[in-house]
């Protein structure tokens, strides 16, 4: 009997030993490196977009949801009756966006489309009163009077009534708004907007310092314009727009060039579980 009582005893520590060297491995298995994943909130682009009367998907649009560099452009708007511009390039990458427009036209010929007839109305108040103040002997006052009807004061002070009276009255009325050049960029959550040479009926108008929503035109009931609208959006990405030409008071808003930054976020996943641990009976070995 004592060498089975041995013998089982061999087994029994046997069994501990393997149990041990099983923890052991157990636990050295458990203990992997844990692995990461990287997740991107987009990044996009886009040059020109109109809601309203006369609508205009975001023209050309990239967005880049890998965080690799995306690009497009181009040479035309879609055909409506309202904007036209010549050229248009965006970018977008992972925490990177830009865009720029080059000349670009608001109401050819100082005419708004059937669409927006509700402004029609301010504009040819504007028009009709400018037309017989042009033939005065002396039009500097009568144009200002006429000027000063619909558009804010901050604005008449900035146009010579004769240069005006000279673009009004030639074959081509020019634009009701003209604008040679927008360019937006945004880099992760700071962002800069470059404009220049915005016109009003062939007039330039001053540009000031740029700030966060600033304005070129103020409020008036024919056309509003604002520069440099920065947002910080609920997914934590960040936006820059250009400019913003709101026409009546929100009838028709027009967005020219929007840039929005997006990131990458690398997430720790959680380890896998550890191997069971083996289970050890004890049981004597008998035979």
């Amino acid at each position: 009997m004592r060498p089975r009582a041995l013998a089982g005893a061999g087994a029994t520590a046997l069994g501990a030993v393997t149990a041990v060297a099983a923890l052991v491995i157990g636990t050295a298995a458990g203990a992997a490196s844990p692995s990461t994943a990287i997740e991107y909130v987009p990044s996009s682009a886009y040059g020109i977009a109109a809601e309203g009367p006369v609508p205009i998907d975001p023209t050309p649009h990239v967005e880049s949801t890998d965080g690799s560099r995306q690009e497009n452009s181009a040479l035309t708007v879609p055909e409506n009756p309202l904007v036209s511009l010549e050229v248009a390039k965006v970018v977008a990458d992972e925490s990177s966006a830009s865009a720029e427009l080059l000349n670009l036209a608001l109401a050819p010929g100082a005419e708004l489309p059937d669409q927006l007839s509700a402004l029609n109305e301010p504009l040819q108040q504007l028009m009709s009163g400018l037309q017989p103040a042009c033939e005065a002997e002396n039009p500097a006052k009568p144009v200002t009077d006429a000027l000063g009807e619909v558009l804010p004061s901050e604005i008449v002070e900035q146009l010579d009534p004769q240069q005006l009276c000279a673009s009004i009255t030639t074959a081509e009325t020019p634009a009701l708004v003209s604008i040679e050049l927008v360019k937006v960029a945004c880099d992760e959550k700071s962002g800069s907007v470059e404009i220049a040479n915005v016109a009003l009926l062939g007039q330039q108008v001053a540009i000031p310092p740029l700030e966060n929503e600033t304005p070129i035109l103020p409020e008036n009931p024919l056309v509003t314009i604002t520069a440099n609208k920065q947002t910080s959006n609920k997914d934590g990405s960040f936006t820059v727009v250009g400019l913003e030409i709101d026409l009546g008071g929100g009838t028709e808003v027009i967005t020219l060039g929007s840039a929005t930054c997006g990131f990458a976020e690398t997430t720790t996943l959680p380890p896998p579980p550890p191997p069971p641990t083996p289970v050890t009976t004890g049981l004597p070995v008998t035979g």
